[in-house]
């Protein structure tokens, strides 16, 4: 089963993503959902993941410090991070990890959730 991990401050998008991931994946996954990046890294001091979803911006953490702060996951780690602002992507540093991506929260973020999840994202437990 694949374990995800959702970071997500706006609980409204929080229920956006999912019932997005509800419908596109084809494999059986179990979702924690956080708030804030630092009870995320607490509840994986003990848990690991396979795909961690997290905005961008959070309430205890922005831009690259978010980045930052899961840069130490496991290469096998999926990792895609999401913002409402495009200018986000001009000053992110998203090539600490080799299996990280970006999607924007915009009219296209379906699309985008969907072509992450059925080409880019590497899975060993599926």
């Amino acid at each position: 089963m694949v374990k995800i991990i959702l970071i997500e401050d706006d609980s409204i998008m929080s229920s956006a993503v999912r019932l997005h991931l509800k419908v596109i994946l084809e494999f059986e996954y179990t979702i924690m959902v956080f708030g804030n990046v630092q009870s995320a890294l607490d509840y994986m001091q003990d848990n690991t993941c396979d795909i961690l979803i997290s905005d961008i911006n959070l309430p205890d953490s922005k831009g690259n410090d978010t980045i930052k702060a899961f840069q130490s996951l496991p290469e096998y780690t999926n990792i895609i991070f999401m913002s409402g602002s495009s200018d986000d992507l001009d000053s992110l540093d998203l090539k600490n990890h080799q299996n990280t991506h970006f999607i924007m929260k915009d009219m296209d973020f379906n699309e985008s959730m969907w072509n992450v999840f059925s080409k880019k994202l590497k899975l060993n437990t599926v």
